[in-house]
This record gives structure tokens, C-alpha cells and sequence, in this order.
């Protein structure tokens, strides 16, 4: 987990309300800094599946949102938004392939809910999110 340690920086931010899991077509932003850019990039899409994934940075499979919005190189870690505001999910990975345009996945906000619910219990990571789906 990240802080920052000046408390004045706390005083100007809100925090992101997360949202409940969108269902198949419902509408996405997902919020990054690609490589190569010089501002904030924003795109847009729908969620086109919502199934076990395979996760390539943990090896493991769980839950995840298929999305249909660009994740350029660089995105990866940037929240996605439903249509009300509230963070639905972070951008992870991208599908590259010759044959598919616009595919990304995004973690869903209940996998990174028991992250957090995780950390806070243990101070720590304890890897334990295979029982989550």
C-alpha cells in the first residue's frame, strides 16, 4: 500500500467510491498515462464479459472484467469508472493479438476489496485470493 507522507495532501483529495459489479453492457472509463503520452489518457467502452481470467503478472485465474476500451501500454493500473463516477475495476492487461482490436481486462472491484480487507487484517499481503471465486 502507498502513502504519501505530508498530511496537507490529504486536504485536497477524495477519496474514489467503489461501485458494484457492472453487468454485461454497462458502460466503462478507464483512466491511465499511457507510454509515450504527455497527459492523462481516457477511454471508453463497454464491459463485453465477465468470467474466471487468467491473471499473466500472477499467474493465477479469478475473476475478472473483459472490457472492450482501449488499455494502452502504460495504462495498466488506472481505474475504470462506471457511468455514476465509482471505480468498477483497475486496468491490468490488454489482449495483443492480430486478430483482436480494443480488447483489455480490468480486476474487479471485488477481488480488490478482499486485497485491501486482506491487507488491513494482516499488515500485509498474504497472497490468500483463491478462494475469492
Amino acid at each position: 500500500m502507498l502513502t504519501v507522507n505530508d498530511d496537507e495532501f490529504w486536504e485536497v483529495v477524495s477519496p474514489v467510491e467503489f461501485g458494484e459489479l457492472p453487468a454485461l453492457q454497462d458502460a466503462v472509463t478507464v483512466v491511465g498515462y499511457p507510454i509515450g503520452g504527455d497527459t492523462i489518457s481516457v477511454t471508453s467502452g463497454v464491459v463485453s464479459g465477465i468470467e474466471i481470467s487468467s491473471y499473466v503478472h500472477r499467474s493465477a485465474e479469478l475473476l475478472g472484467l473483459q472490457i472492450d476500451a482501449a488499455i494502452n501500454s502504460g495504462n495498466s493500473g488506472g481505474p475504470a469508472f462506471n457511468d455514476k463516477g465509482n471505480c468498477v475495476g483497475i486496468a491490468f492487461q490488454s489482449l495483443k493479438h492480430e486478430d483482436a482490436e480494443n480488447i483489455g481486462y480490468v480486476i474487479p472491484t471485488p477481488v480488490i476489496q478482499h486485497f485491501i480487507q486482506d491487507y488491513e487484517k494482516n499488515e500485509a499481503y498474504t497472497g490468500n485470493l483463491i478462494w475469492v471465486f
